[in-house]
């Protein structure tokens, strides 16, 4: 809710998928690594972040009071605002 997507299901016990605009799903999420699995080592291959467009400067507004009002920590970059999961992975929200 706080990066503005709906819960859509769950499966098993051990993924979810959300959406926006009532799609069946747009992001699917899960603990397969483990639930509090450490972050990746910085040195290592994989995956630093994934970027989520905003359709305008109003959404971007929107988005960053409801970051504040959750205390979720952002950094505002250049090129969008950078939030993290629980995982540390980089969610890189941007405007088109």
């Amino acid at each position: 809710n706080v990066l503005g997507f709906n819960f859509q299901m769950n499966y098993g016990g051990s993924a979810a998928f959300f959406s926006a605009g009532g799609y069946h799903h747009h992001i699917g999420v899960n603990t397969w690594n483990g639930v509090g699995a450490p972050p990746m080592p910085p040195d290592s291959v994989g995956l630093r972040h994934f970027s989520v467009q905003l359709t305008n400067q109003d959404e971007k507004t929107r988005l960053i009071e409801r970051l504040d009002r959750a205390d979720v920590p952002f950094e505002e970059r250049e090129d969008g605002i950078l939030v993290r999961d629980p995982s540390h992975n980089g969610i890189l929200i941007k405007l088109r």
